[in-house]
C-alpha cells in the first residue's frame, strides 16, 4: 500500500511538473528555442507569426476590373 501510494504521489509531481512549467516557443522546423526578439529562427530562418500582424484582409486572388475601352 505504501508503495503504490509513493508511485502516484510521483506521477502526479511529474505530470505537474510537465504541464505546469512554462515552455519557450520553439521553431517548428529545427526545434531552436527562440529568442523573444527576432522574428526569425537563429539557425534556420524560419519567420515566426506575430500576433496583429495579418495582411488586413488583402487576397491575392481579387483584381479589380479594368474596362479597357475608356
Amino acid at each position: 500500500m505504501l508503495w503504490s501510494a509513493g508511485f502516484a504521489v510521483i506521477l502526479l509531481v511529474a505530470v505537474a511538473l510537465k504541464y505546469l512549467m512554462p515552455r519557450r516557443e520553439r521553431c517548428p522546423q529545427c526545434h531552436a528555442a527562440r529568442s523573444a526578439d527576432s522574428p526569425l529562427c537563429p539557425e534556420c530562418g524560419w519567420i515566426f507569426e506575430t500576433p496583429g500582424d495579418e495582411d488586413d484582409g488583402f487576397e491575392y486572388g481579387e483584381a479589380e476590373s479594368v474596362d479597357p475601352w475608356n
